[in-house]
């Protein structure tokens, strides 16, 4: 899967069949956030897109769970 990407020369984006290939559909993660001046933590698909935000570090890493995505540490 990931070496038919990495095999396609000059290619500058990846297609929504490509990120389906590699199961980026399927990864989330969370990062640290102000919403109304207040600490809360935001849920990312892998794109980078935002998809929801909870108050706390623990309500986000449950509600990426229970929609069945893995969950990935970043720094």
């Amino acid at each position: 899967m990931i070496n038919s990407i990495v095999e396609k020369p000059n290619a500058l984006a990846l297609t929504q069949i490509d990120l389906a290939d590699v199961g980026l559909d399927q990864i989330a993660y969370i990062r640290p956030v102000v919403i109304d001046e207040k600490p809360a933590w935001s849920i990312y698909n892998a794109a980078g897109e935002a998809v929801g935000a909870t108050p706390t570090r623990e309500q986000a890493m449950v509600a990426i769970l229970q929609n069945d995505l893995t969950l990935h540490f970043v720094n």
